[in-house]
């Protein structure tokens, strides 16, 4: 089986990811775990979400960024099974969850840049831990 983990960039390299991705292996038992951050922003990974079977979308604050809807969207209608994963912080992650979760939001492009700019700001999160991520933060 093979699943892909769609999560919000500012996600990428931390704590939160890697506890997720855990997570993941543990529950579902993949022969593969396929995990963006490895491919960098600039590909296109419609092709890599259709090739798999299973796509976990995480909720931040118990709401799908839009580009993760969109990942699980396209893995729905391409015939992957849809898990979620609610993360309220680094220290609080939830199970996997099957299918897309009653009461989670699903953002717009513009609400997720303001949901994401509110959460860096919070977090006081500096151009450099986007970049190379940071331990020590919320997520």
């Amino acid at each position: 089986m093979r699943v892909y983990f769609s999560h919000p960039t500012f996600t990428f390299r931390t704590r939160t990811e890697t506890t997720c991705v855990e997570i993941i292996d543990e529950v579902l038992d993949p022969d593969e775990i396929v995990n963006p951050t490895e491919y960098g922003l600039k590909d296109d990974l419609k092709s890599i979400v259709h090739g798999c079977d299973v796509v976990v979308g995480m909720a931040i604050e118990n709401k799908y960024t839009f580009l993760v809807w969109n990942e699980m969207e396209e893995g729905k209608e391409h015939g992957a099974d849809i898990y979620t994963i609610r993360v309220k912080n680094k220290e609080n992650i939830g199970e996997l969850e099957k299918g897309f979760q009653e009461g989670t939001k699903r953002l717009s492009q513009e609400e997720t840049d303001k949901f994401t700019g509110e959460l860096l700001k919070q977090n006081r999160s500096s151009f450099l831990t986007l970049l190379f991520g940071n331990w020590g933060r919320r997520f």
